[in-house]
């Protein structure tokens, strides 16, 4: 048995995962091993098993599995699924969008968005900073920098980093530590079952935190106006409550910290 299945059982021995989360981890594993000796019908075929904001979202045509890239200009979405493999983008001042991607995976054009389905490799993009980005994936660690736009992230297994982000977050992580850093906060959301979130806050932010961590520590160098505090559970101000940063964590550490 792979160190990773052993993993996955473990999480559920835990009960830091449930088994229908095991089994998509585990699905996923599968397929990401068999995949240089499998084709056609036989990889559809173990996609049942997939989450449905994965499966809902593959086609039948991918691109060939060679290093490609793609270059758009006035679009204002980025919609990323994908099964295996990381992910990196950059805000930039550029008014296009620039991809480069290795694997199986492909890329196409709806209206003001661009979408991208990978089964396998990693994708690195550059994108204007107001870009909205939706990412949805199985396996991999996913880096941002440098983005102003919306932010919609659901991961079953994966590390999530980012700096010099502003703007809106909603997170929903089962495996994987997180670390943001933030410039400015409008509404973040992050929803984690398995893992440490930390926080990098500017300390002219103004927002609203509210923080529950079932097992593990909260911890905030902040001075929070009309604190609320217990062993698993923080509330309080950051300046003023412009923005709102909700952060729930069933197993795993929460940090909120200074940016330097």
């Amino acid at each position: 048995m792979s160190d990773e299945k052993k993993k996955i059982l473990n999480m559920v021995a835990e009960g830091k995962i449930t088994p229908d989360e095991a089994a998509r981890l585990l699905e996923a594993i599968s397929l990401s091993s068999e995949r240089e000796r499998n084709t056609g019908p036989r990889i559809w075929s173990s996609l049942e098993g997939i989450p449905k904001i994965i499966k809902a979202a593959l086609g039948n045509a991918f691109a060939d599995s060679a290093q490609e890239s793609h270059q758009f200009v006035d679009k204002k979405k980025i919609r990323f699924k994908g099964i295996s493999g990381n992910l990196e983008i950059s805000g930039t001042e550029a008014s296009g969008i620039d991809i480069q991607k290795d694997g199986f995976a492909k890329v196409r054009e709806l209206e003001d968005t661009i979408v991208i389905k990978a089964l396998s490799g990693n994708v690195k993009i550059n994108a204007p900073k107001k870009t909205d980005l939706s990412i949805a994936g199985i396996s991999g660690n996913v880096d941002l920098s440098e983005i102003e736009g919306d932010l919609v992230i659901e991961s079953v297994s994966g590390d999530i980093t980012g700096k010099g982000l502003s703007g809106s977050l909603h997170g929903e992580i089962v495996s994987g530590n997180i670390d943001l850093d933030y410039n400015t906060v409008d509404k973040i959301v992050i929803r984690s079952k398995s893992g440490d979130v930390t926080l990098k806050l500017d300390e002219k932010v103004e927002a609203e935190l509210e923080i529950e961590c079932r097992s593990g520590t909260i911890t905030c160098e902040f001075d929070l106006k009309g604190k609320e505090e217990d062993s698993n559970y923080l509330r309080g101000t950051i300046n003023k409550p412009r923005g709102k940063v909700t952060i729930e964590n069933k197993h795993g550490n929460v940090e909120i910290r200074k940016r330097k």
